[in-house]
Order: structure tokens, then C-alpha cells, then sequence
């Protein structure tokens, strides 16, 4: 079956923004068509053949390819290295920019300060050899100094542009630093390097200020084509025009250059593939860990958690309970907590894969092994699938779990791994994760209800950042700690004391009932097995009604009928539904 590419519809923009961005394209173009009215065409040759023509392009072109081999190379170190710092970038990031602010005579004077004769560095410099001021060196410290900021704010962009989920999870996986920015960073910006590396060659053919005045403007030496232009002028406008006609032809060219991997880019759409079945036991047999299970332990501050090795363990809990920050901690992205292994992998609900990369590349660069690479897709079911931007949320799922999986890791630690899938692929998931639980110690994150009853061997249940209870994922279906859990398992719970064998309603008690929803309804029953209780309607949900019973919120099974909210009813609980226990 032939692939089907998907492309996304753009939306569209209003007439009055595109009319007044047709006239801001007009401002910028319409000096310089004005400027081609001025040239004298046919004499263009005769500048061009010119010696000192040849002396001004020499200068310039070779200025420019210096200055920007260095820009291109510091500004892109200098990128990198803004990711790592903190609050600290922000005053970085203006310091960059300040060439740009500068006026550039102020920047020549604040190079001759520097590295001019007389400057701070100049005296050490002129004992050592090196003439920089008023030298071909200074053109290309001048080019430098003005050129560096574009390289640095287009590769700064690029990188605060990447999905840090990318990053982390490869450094998750047991990527080294170097393997990171060579196989994912790298590619990553590679466009974006070379156009600040081009949009830095093209200001520095135009760079006037800061190199005549640091510089000055020697013939042969310093003088540059802007500076030749600027004293041609004084001497014969029609090569002034002839002079800036080839600077701004040099310009369209570089420029053109700095927008060619856009062009020649593969625009990459998401494609329909279908996925081959799975084959569970090769699967499990490629991904087991090389050492036998063992307990995990995580402490945080004076609470120590332990998770059984060989087993499923299920977090549970309301949303900002601490789930994925527990997970996190385990995983060692976050600092402040201490665990008793260091081989953890972490899957985010974010897939984190190099957008840049095929599946096999991401594959492989845990595998290092390209025929295992192939033997895992294989057994994967997912061979169809060719290149990381093509893939749909549920495909790039499953391939960021069969990456997890082919590190071997000792302990798994998935955030809701299976949300983004299908039923039947999450299915498949689900059961290979199921056969594999005794390879290794598993902690996932979830909110489903199929994930406790067929996958989870045990459940821990957060609240407010701490474990608030866990044990065996049977138990605490049938007997519930949290209302959360009950609702999760599909029952209500409600906590009360015993007054002989009859439980009351108490929230100050130390016991509690579950109960299905259908034990709790507004009819009467035998008086054998009810126990009559008042409530008060909170929503109607349809099929079943949300109700308050001594400031516990339990589901009565069947709907509000014509009661409001706010209104108190009587209601029946059926006792010989209930399961009552105390809570361990």
C-alpha cells in the first residue's frame, strides 16, 4: 500500500495586513530598483576590469570569508553555550546584541581601545608580531566584530526552537554529550547556521563604519569596496553606481545562498502507513535487560518509596498530585532526590525524537547496530515507518517506547505511554509490557482503568506530592484510599464507623465502604439491606446523579430526574454491596 501524504491547510491572512506588507516590501525594494536606474550598464565592464576594482574585491571577499569562518564558528559556540545558562542568558543575550545597537564608529573607536596601538591589548600584540589596527587583521576583526551578533541570534533561535524533550530523552537513553550534538543538535540547526553564516558574510561585504575607523582605509590593504564607493563619490558618481551595482549583485547572490536550504528542503507531511503485527516474544527476548531485576527506591526529603522489582507499578493520582515530578525525580532530571539505581530510562507523553532523523537513525543511535535496529522494527511491527516528521502522535509513540525498550533499560519509567495509541496498537503495547514485567522494574503513570486491571501488578496512589498508599493493584480496586481511586475503579467509597454491624457515614471515622454506583439509588428497597441516608443533589450527570452525603461525594446510579441541585433527597444504600475496611 502506497503511502498517503496529509497536508495541513494554512489559514488565511486578512487583506489590509497583506496590502500594508506588499508596501513594506515596496519601501526596501524601491531604493534599490532606483539605484539600477542610476547605473551605467554599459560602462559596468569597464569598472569591473578595473586594478582597483580588483583591490577593493580582494579586500572585501576575502575580509568577508575570514570574518565569517570565525563568526560562524564562535557565534554558533556561543549559542550553544547560551542554553546552559539560566537567568544569566538574558544578560548574555544583550551584550550580543550590542554590536547591533552600537553606532559603528563607536564600534571602531571601542576596537581601537582594545586592540589599536595604544589600546589594552595593543602593545602585547605589536611585541608579538601581530599589527592589527590600521592592517588587513583589523578589517577582519572590525568584519568580526559587527558580524558575529547575526550568526549567534539565528542559531539561538534555532536551538530555543528545538523540543528540549529531544535532548532529554537522549540523554535518557544513554546518549553521550558529544553523540547529542552531532546527531541531533547539529542537524537540528544546520539551516540555521548557514544562514547566519550567510546573512554574516552579506553584512560584512556592507560594513563601512567600524573598519574605516579602526581600520582606516588603505588602498590594497584595509580599503573595502563600501569604503571605495563612499570615495568615489567625491570623484565620479557613475562608478560609485557602477561599484555598488556589483556589491549589491555579490549581496543577492549570498543571500540567495542563505535561502537555499529552505528551498531545497523536503517539506515532509505526515503519511497514512499501515503497521505490520507485532511479534511479542522476539520483541521481548530483543529488549531484556542484561541484569536481573531488582527493588527501586526513591527518597525525597524524608519519604522513602519503594517500587518491587519484576513488577508493574501503576501511579495514580489527580492532576498536580506530583505523578510526573515523582517520575522525574526516579529518572534523575530532577535534582534533590536519591535512588539506589542509576540505569532508568524515562518516556515522557512527549515522544522526544530527533526531528531530522529517519525511525531507523533514531533507533540506532541507541542500538549502535543497524541490523538490530532492523530486527527490532521487524518484531515491532513498525518497518513501514521511514522518517520521524512523517509519523502521526500514535506512531511516534510507539516508536519512542520500542527506543526506550532497545536500551535495555534495568528500570522503565513511563508517563502515560499508552495515551497517544490506538486501542488495538495500545493493546499490543500493553501485552508485551505485560510478558516482559518479570525482565525488569516498570513504573508508568496513568489514568486508565485497563492499565490497573490488565497490566499493573501494583498500585501507588499520590496526592499533593506524596505516595498516600500502595499495595497490590487488586486490593486497592476492590478497597480504594482516595476518592480519585475510586472513581478511577469505578465505585464510590465514602468514610464512616461501624456502629454494631451497620456502617454510618462519618468523615471523621476511621473505616470506609466502596460500593458500586448501582448500590446507592433514590428508591426504596427491602429494609433488610438498606440503610436509609439524606443527600443533597450536586449535578445531574445524565445517567447517574452527583450527590453530597455529610460532605462526601459519592454517584448515585441513576439520574436526578426532576431534583436540583441543591435540593436534599433521601436516598438508599444497599449494605449488602458494601466492602467495608480501614484504611492501611
Amino acid at each position: 500500500m502506497s503511502p498517503t501524504f496529509l497536508r495541513e491547510q494554512r489559514p488565511r491572512t486578512t487583506w489590509p495586513a497583506i496590502a500594508t506588507g506588499a508596501l513594506a516590501a515596496l519601501y526596501i525594494l524601491a531604493p534599490v530598483l532606483a539605484l539600477g536606474v542610476r547605473v551605467p550598464w554599459p560602462k559596468l565592464s569597464d569598472t569591473l576590469s578595473a586594478p582597483a576594482t580588483h583591490d577593493l574585491l580582494r579586500v572585501s571577499l576575502s575580509a568577508a570569508a575570514l570574518s565569517t569562518l570565525l563568526s560562524t564558528f564562535l557565534g554558533t559556540c556561543l549559542a550553544l553555550w547560551l542554553q546552559q545558562l539560566r537567568r544569566v542568558s538574558h544578560l548574555v543575550r544583550l551584550v550580543v546584541y550590542l554590536p547591533l545597537a552600537l553606532p559603528p564608529v563607536v564600534g571602531g573607536l571601542a576596537l581601537t581601545a582594545l586592540l589599536g596601538r595604544r589600546g589594552l591589548l595593543g602593545p602585547a600584540l605589536e611585541q608579538a608580531g601581530l599589527h592589527v589596527s590600521f592592517a588587513f587583521p583589523g578589517v577582519v576583526a572590525a568584519h568580526l566584530f559587527v558580524t558575529l551578533p547575526f550568526v549567534v541570534v539565528a542559531v539561538d533561535s534555532a536551538l530555543r526552537q528545538l523540543d528540549p524533550e529531544v535532548v532529554a530523552s537522549a540523554r535518557g537513553i544513554g546518549l553521550s554529550t558529544s553523540t547529542i550534538l552531532r546527531h541531533i543538535i547539529l542537524p537540528a540547526i544546520l539551516p540555521a547556521v548557514f544562514t547566519g553564516g550567510a546573512l554574516a558574510f552579506a553584512r560584512s561585504l556592507g560594513e563601512f563604519g567600524t573598519t574605516i575607523t579602526f581600520a582606516g582605509s588603505l588602498p590594497g590593504s584595509t580599503r573595502t569596496m563600501p569604503s571605495g564607493i563612499y570615495l568615489e563619490r567625491e570623484v565620479s558618481a557613475d562608478n560609485a553606481y557602477a561599484l555598488s551595482a556589483v556589491l549589491i549583485g555579490i549581496a543577492i547572490l549570498t543571500l540567495t545562498a542563505a535561502g537555499m536550504p529552505l528551498l531545497l528542503r523536503r517539506r515532509r507531511e505526515q503519511a497514512v502507513r499501515a503497521l505490520q503485527p507485532m511479534d511479542p516474544n522476539a520483541l521481548r527476548a530483543a529488549t531484556a535487560p542484561l541484569t536481573p531485576p531488582h527493588d527501586l527506591s526513591v527518597t525525597v526529603g524524608d519519604t522513602t518509596t519503594t517500587f518491587r522489582g519484576g513488577r508493574v507499578t501503576a501511579v495514580v493520582g489527580p492532576n498536580g498530585a506530583g505523578k510526573t515530578t515523582l517520575m522525574r525525580f526516579i529518572s534523575g532530571r530532577l535534582q534533590g532526590a536519591q535512588t539506589n539505581t542509576e540505569r532508568v530510562i524515562m518516556l515522557s507523553q512527549n515522544p522526544g525524537l530527533p526531528p531530522t532523523a529517519t525511525v531507523a537513525q533514531a533507533l540506532t543511535m541507541v542500538t549502535n547496530d543497524p541490523r538490530r535496529t532492523e530486527e527490532l522494527l521487524k518484531a515491532a511491527g513498525l518497518q513501514e515507518l521511514v522518517h520521524v516528521s512523517e509519523l502521526s502522535g500514535g506512531q511516534a509513540a510507539q516508536v519512542a517506547l520500542l527506543r526506550a525498550l532497545a536500551a535495555r533499560p534495568e528500570v522503565l519509567v513511563a508517563d502515560e505511554p499508552f495515551a497517544a495509541m490506538d486501542v488495538e496498537s495500545a493493546a499490543r503495547w500493553r501485552h508485551l509490557l505485560c510478558i516482559s514485567a518479570a525482565d525488569r522494574t516498570t513504573v508508568i503513570v496513568t489514568h486508565s482503568r485497563v492499565d490497573l486491571t490488565t497490566l499493573a501488578d501494583d498500585v501507588a496512589v499520590m496526592e499533593a506530592g506524596e505516595v498516600t498508599s500502595q499495595g497490590p493493584a487488586d486490593r486497592l480496586l476492590e478497597q480504594p484510599t482516595t476518592r480519585f481511586m475510586a472513581e478511577l475503579a469505578g465505585v464510590n467509597v465514602l468514610r464512616g464507623s461501624l456502629r454494631g454491624d451497620a456502617f454510618a457515614p462519618d468523615r471523621d471515622g476511621e473505616h470506609w465502604a466502596a460500593f458500586p454506583q448501582s448500590a446507592l439509588h433514590f428508591d426504596s428497597t427491602d429494609a433488610q439491606h438498606a440503610t436509609s441516608l439524606s443527600a443533597t443533589i450536586v449535578a445531574d450527570l445524565g445517567s447517574s446523579t452527583l450527590v453530597d452525603i455529610d460532605g462526601q461525594r459519592v454517584t448515585v446510579g441513576q439520574p436526578a430526574r426532576k431534583n436540583a441541585p441543591g435540593q436534599a433527597v433521601p436516598v438508599a444504600l444497599d449494605s449488602s454491596a458494601l466492602t467495608v475496611y480501614t484504611r492501611t
